[in-house]
C-alpha cells in the first residue's frame, strides 16, 4: 500500500507543492517517494514495497509507449492471471502489479476494472488525450481525495495532504449533523472537512482540462445479485480458500489478526488446511484485562492450529495515549475503542519487521453475521408463516441469551426503529446541541429495510466503506498493509445471492458458515455467539481518568 497524490490544472508548476502534500504522509509509503511532471501538472507516490520490491517497480510509472503514467495505491490479488492474458499484448519490465494496471487500461480502457480483484485506488494520466483517470475498489478498501481551488483540481490518499498545498481546514457541519444526530457517516462524497470530497467505492471519475469532473458508477453490487440461489455449501469453501490464497500474494512476511471470534478463526484454519504458506503466519491478538478476556478462545485456537500467536495488553493508559494520534491519521472520530487497540497491534507488527496484516472483516456482512440482521429475518418470517416465526424465535432467544420476552420486543423495534447514534445508542436527549444546530439539517425519518437490502445496504454503503476508511487509516499510520480477503468481490456476490435461511438456521447467525467449517474451527469457537462489544469501551469512559480528559476537552475555550 502507498501513498499518491498530485495537481492538475496548476498554473504556476510549483512541484515543491506535491512535495509537501507527499510529506505529509510518509507512514503510508516509508520505502521511496517520487513525482513525475506533465504539462497540466504533477503526479506523486509514497511507496511501501509489497510486490516486486525491486526499484523498477517504483513509481509514478509509465506505460511501455509511455502514453500513460499511473499512481497506484494498493494490490491488484489476481495479477499473476492477469499478466498470462496480457503477455502476448504487452512487454512486461516489472513482476508487480502495477504495470498490470497500466498493460490492462492500455488493453480494455476503464472495461479494466471489471477484471481487477483487489484493494486499490489510482490514477492513470493520458499524456496524449491530457486526460486523468482515478478508480476505487468495489468495497472502498483504499482511500480517494480530491480539492478544487479555481481551476486546479488536488488529489491524495489522506485529506492532511491539502493542508500541506494551502488549504484551511473547516468542519463540514452538515456532514458533523450527520454524524452526530443522523448516524451516518461515509455514505456520500462530502467530508468531515468542507470542500475535501471522496471518489465513493466502486466509482471512476475523468478529468479534463476546463470539463466538470465526470463520476460513474463501475460496480453495483445488487445488480450482481442472484435471488435465493441453491449452492453447496463445498462452494463457498471453494470461494474461501480462493481469496484468502490471492490475497496471501507478497514478497515480505504477513500475519493475522486475531480475535477469539468465528472470522479470524475461519482465516487461519483457511492458511492451516490448505497450506497456503511454508508456515502458518504469526497471530496477533488483543486483550482488555481479565474482565473482558478472550483467553480462553485464543487458547482453543493455539490448541488446534499451534499457531504463534502475540497478545498484547491494552489498558486505560493505552487508551489516552492513543486518541489524539489515532484522530490525526483518522481525520475523523476514532470510531471507537477497538479502533485504538487495533493501533497498538499494529504498531507491535511493525516492530516485529512484518508488512502485511490479514483481517478477517466481511463474514458478518456477508453471511448474516449481526443482530439486526436476525432480527429482520425474524421479522420477514413472522408476515410468511406464525409456526415457524414462533419455533425461529424460540431459537434467536436461546442463542443470543435473550427471554422470549425481549426478543419479541426487538423484534418491533426492527421494525420501529428508532434513530441512534453511530455507537447504536438511542438518541433521547438535545441539549448537547445548540438549537441551530440540531436544526440545520433534517433528522432522518427511521426507515425499514428488508433483509436482503440491509445486508446490501451494509456491504455496499454504510458499515463496510466506513470500517475500511479506519482500519486503512490505522495501520497504514505504523506503515503496515492491512488485507482484507473475505471482501472479495466474488465471495460477496455468492454470499448474498443465498436464501435468508442459509443465514439463520437453527437460531445461529452465520449457520451456513458454521456447519462449513465443522471440525476445521475449534467447537468452543464454532457455536459460541457473536460477540457485539468485544472491548470495554463503555465501562472505560466511566473511568476517572478517561472522564477528566473528556471534561478537560469539553471545557477548553478552543
Amino acid at each position: 500500500m502507498c501513498a499518491i497524490a498530485g495537481i492538475f490544472g496548476q498554473k504556476n508548476n510549483n512541484e515543491t507543492l506535491l512535495k509537501i502534500m507527499l510529506s505529509m504522509m510518509p507512514h503510508r509509503g516509508p520505502d521511496f517517494s517520487n513525482t513525475m511532471k506533465f504539462d497540466e501538472g504533477f503526479i506523486g507516490h509514497n511507496r511501501l514495497s509489497i510486490i516486486d520490491t525491486h526499484q523498477r517497480a517504483n513509481q509514478p510509472m509509465k506505460s511501455n509507449d509511455k502514453r500513460f503514467v499511473i499512481v497506484f495505491n494498493g494490490e491488484i490479488y489476481n495479477y499473476l492471471e492477469l499478466r498470462n492474458q496480457l503477455c502476448s499484448f504487452y512487454d512486461f519490465k516489472t513482476k508487480g502489479d502495477t504495470e498490470i494496471i497500466l498493460a490492462a487500461f492500455k488493453k480494455w480502457g476503464i472495461e479494466s476494472l471489471n477484471k481487477f480483484n483487489g484493494a486499490f485506488a489510482f490514477c492513470i494520466y493520458d499524456k496524449e488525450k491530457k486526460k486523468a483517470y482515478f478508480a476505487r475498489d468495489r468495497f472502498g478498501q483504499k482511500p480517494l481525495f480530491f480539492w478544487q481551488r479555481g481551476d486546479e483540481l488536488y488529489f491524495s490518499s489522506e485529506i492532511k495532504a491539502f493542508i500541506g498545498a494551502g488549504y484551511v481546514p473547516q468542519e463540514n457541519l452538515l456532514v458533523w449533523h450527520d454524524y452526530l444526530i443522523n448516524s451516518d457517516t461515509d455514505t456520500s462524497r462530502d467530508t468531515f472537512f468542507k470542500d475535501i470530497f471522496q471518489l465513493l467505492p466502486g466509482e471512476v471519475v475523468i478529468y479534463e482540462k476546463n470539463k466538470k469532473l465526470n463520476f460513474k458508477k463501475w460496480y453495483d453490487l445488487e445488480k450482481r445479485l442472484k435471488n435465493n440461489t441453491i449452492i453447496d455449501k463445498s462452494e463457498i469453501y471453494k470461494s474461501l480458500a480462493r481469496s484468502v490464497k490471492l490475497c496471501s500474494r507478497a514478497d515480505v512476511p504477513q500475519a493475522i489478526s486475531l480475535s477469539g471470534g468465528l472470522d479470524s478463526n475461519i482465516l487461519l484454519s483457511l492458511y492451516d488446511n490448505e497450506k497456503i504458506l511454508d508456515n502458518l503466519p504469526k497471530t496477533f491478538s488483543v486483550e482488555f484485562g481479565k474482565d473482558f478476556s478472550e483467553r480462553e478462545f485464543f487458547t482453543a485456537s493455539n490448541e488446534r492450529f499451534k499457531n504463534d500467536n502475540q497478545i498484547i495488553d491494552f489498558t486505560v493508559d493505552d487508551f489516552l495515549k492513543s486518541i489524539k494520534p489515532i484522530i490525526w491519521h483518522l481525520e475523523s472520530p476514532s470510531g471507537g475503542l477497538m479502533n485504538c487497540a487495533l493501533s497498538k497491534v499494529c504498531h507491535m507488527i511493525q516492530k516485529d519487521g512484518i508488512k502485511i496484516v490479514q483481517d478477517g472483516t466481511g463474514l458478518d456482512e456477508i453471511f448474516g453475521g449481526y443482530e439486526i440482521h436476525h432480527l429482520g429475518y425474524l421479522h420477514s418470517l413472522k408476515n410468511e408463516s406464525e409456526k415457524s416465526y414462533s419455533k425461529a424465535l424460540e431459537l434467536f432467544a436461546k442463542n443470543w441469551g435473550y427471554s422470549l420476552t425481549e426478543s419479541i420486543q426487538k423484534v418491533e423495534d426492527y421494525q420501529n426503529s428508532f434513530s441512534k447514534t453511530i455507537d447504536g445508542y438511542k438518541i433521547n436527549t438535545v441539549n448537547v446541541f445548540t438549537e441551530t444546530f440540531f436544526n440545520l439539517k433534517k433528522i432522518n425519518e427511521s426507515h425499514f429495510l428488508p433483509l436482503k437490502n440491509s445486508m446490501i445496504d451494509f456491504m455496499g454503503r454504510t458499515k463496510v466503506p466506513r470500517n475500511n476508511r479506519l482500519k486503512d487509516r490505522v495501520s497504514m499510520a505504523f506503515s503496515v498493509e492491512l488485507r482484507l480477503p473475505f471482501l472479495d468481490h466474488e465471495l460477496a456476490e455468492l454470499g448474498l445471492s443465498l436464501s435468508n435461511d442459509s443465514y439463520f438456521t437453527n437460531g445461529y447467525s452465520k449457520s451456513i458458515l458454521r456447519d462449513l467449517v465443522k471440525n476445521i474451527v475449534p467447537e468452543k469457537i464454532r457455536t459460541q455467539k457473536k460477540m457485539s462489544i468485544q472491548s470495554p469501551q463503555n465501562e472505560w469512559l466511566r473511568n476517572p481518568k478517561v472522564k477528566k480528559y473528556i471534561d478537560e476537552i469539553i471545557n477548553s475555550e478552543s
